[in-house]
């Protein structure tokens, strides 16, 4: 029997960053928090990609292409050589995802996998001539999908807002992603 959403939620899994329990430990009674979606920064960020991905999966659906499959092809042609994981964590794709994203790539000739001579443990992804003269067509539909959505915006703010997101990813990383290593060698 399939279990239900709460069910998963109330199992235990495995050890929480120590960042994160200290939150849940201060809670203590149940409070009521005020919170208004529109105000938090998290929403609008989903807002934006959202809207963005269905505007792209359209003006790509021509090519034959879907957003997690241009993150792919993108990163390939602007970081040459990358890892699977190294992929999965600059697209933002889960693994499993990814995994049947690159298979389908890879049948379609747009990308090939490539193991380095002497460590065939890491797999590199590199576009192939047909995937490389893809995005080449793909490029300006991004680009101008791009400009519309910073249409308006005042000078440097986009400069702003991609430094604010690195120093986000930063921040969540250092406090967060490594979190339980520090934890277990501290004990």
């Amino acid at each position: 029997m399939a279990e239900s959403r709460s069910q998963r939620a109330r199992k235990p899994a495995g050890r929480k960053p120590a960042a994160l329990t200290a939150v849940a430990a201060g809670a203590g009674r149940p409070q009521a928090i005020p919170f208004d979606h529109e105000r938090h920064l998290f929403y609008w960020f989903t807002q934006v990609i959202g809207r963005r991905d269905r505007h792209l999966n359209q003006a790509l659906r021509p090519y034959g292409v879907r957003v997690p499959e241009w993150r792919v092809l993108g990163l390939l042609h602007s970081r040459r050589g990358l890892s699977m994981s190294e992929v999965a964590d600059a697209a933002a794709i889960d693994p499993t995802t990814l995994s049947r994203t690159v298979a389908q790539l890879v049948k379609e000739g747009l990308v090939v996998r490539l193991s380095p001579v002497g460590d065939k443990r890491v797999t590199r992804l590199a576009l192939t001539a047909a995937g490389l003269r893809l995005v080449e067509r793909i490029l300006p539909i991004v680009f101008r999908l791009n400009e519309i959505a910073f249409a308006g915006l005042p000078a440097g703010v986009v400069e702003l807002m991609q430094w604010a997101f690195g120093r986000m990813r930063h921040n969540l990383d250092a406090n967060l992603a490594d979190a339980p290593a520090r934890d277990t060698a501290r004990n």
